[in-house]
């Protein structure tokens, strides 16, 4: 299964196919990624050994939260799914040793909370690495010298959550964009509404990540959300 998601990205930006949707559920929750799956999302990710910032949802270690993680694996039927398997503190290279026998597609952590040296091969889990809002521009530069392959970008300060979506975060965005080569993912922690993805689309972003924000907490909101999203990304 390992590419899927950069093979994805990859017709996004040969213009195979549109800008992909990546849902991001706040807790291990089967509903939640079947609602997202049929509403339209190409991608699921999921998270162990963290603290959902957006939710408050305290989510258990890869033991605790298998049954769930498994049971999602199987809702998706190959398409790609990833995983953030914790933070600095909590990060075990032990779990993330056992993420590609069960089938995840890509690793999702945050930059300085990636321990170097420690990460599964990229070749059997491939990686996500993103930005946060300490980061400088410049890092991006860096990227292309890392065996990174695909940039998120959640830039967005946490006291500003939840706000309206500006043109303001779009020029960051192109920042960015001007500064990697690689597939960038956009998550939504400001108010993303699906009439945005033209100017997205515009600058060169892969995917678009939705979450609690956008989506609720819902199994009916989530599908509602996702179905909004590809209704318009299809025009």
């Amino acid at each position: 299964m390992t590419g899927g998601f950069t093979r994805l990205l990859g017709g996004v930006r040969r213009k195979e196919s549109t800008v992909a949707l990546v849902a991001s559920l706040p807790r291990n929750d089967p509903e939640l990624a079947k609602a997202a799956l049929e509403g339209g999302a190409d991608v699921i990710k999921l998270h162990i050994n963290i603290h959902h910032r957006a939710s408050g949802t305290q989510i258990g270690s890869l033991d605790e939260e298998r049954p769930a993680l498994e049971e999602i694996l199987n809702l998706c039927q190959g398409k790609p799914v990833g995983i953030v398997p914790g933070t600095r503190e909590t990060v075990k290279p032990e779990e993330m040793a056992r993420l590609p026998e069960m089938g995840f597609d890509f690793l999702s952590l945050y930059l300085d909370d990636a321990p170097a040296g420690r990460l599964p091969p990229s070749s059997r889990l491939e990686r996500m690495l993103a930005f946060s809002c300490e980061d400088s521009l410049d890092l991006a530069e860096g990227l292309e010298d890392l065996d990174v392959q695909v940039c998120e970008l959640s830039i967005m300060e946490p006291d500003t959550y939840g706000q309206v979506l500006t043109w303001h975060d779009l020029a960051q965005y192109a920042a960015f964009r001007r500064r990697t080569r690689l597939p960038i993912v956009v998550p939504s922690q400001h108010q993303i509404p699906p009439e945005a993805l033209p100017e997205l689309a515009a600058m060169g972003i892969e995917a678009v990540m939705l979450g609690t924000i956008v989506c609720g907490n819902t199994p009916d909101h989530w599908w509602e959300a996702f179905r909004k999203f590809n209704q318009a990304r299809r025009g």
